[in-house]
């Protein structure tokens, strides 16, 4: 990780040296391998339950236009 500091309100410097803690950043640039994971990685079954949560709202969704539809009145459909 690296420590950058703000030296005026549009550039930035890296602190040297590094601290150990930082909490006195201003802001912390993270490499991949810092985090440890990606995120971008899904095995099978995570895409899978991803893939339902979509599905199922979009099936909320179209339930929902039906049930307007069918609670519209007719006068309005016909264009009157």
């Amino acid at each position: 990780m690296l420590c950058l500091n703000q030296i005026d309100a549009s550039n930035y410097q890296v602190a040297s040296p590094q601290p150990t803690e930082y909490t006195t950043c201003t802001y912390v640039l993270a490499q991949q391998s810092d985090i440890g994971i990606n995120a971008w990685a899904l095995t099978p079954e995570q895409g899978f339950q991803i893939a339902t949560a979509i599905g199922i709202c979009w099936a909320f969704g179209y339930a929902f236009r039906a049930v307007g539809q069918f609670l519209k009145p007719k006068s309005s459909l016909e264009g009157e």
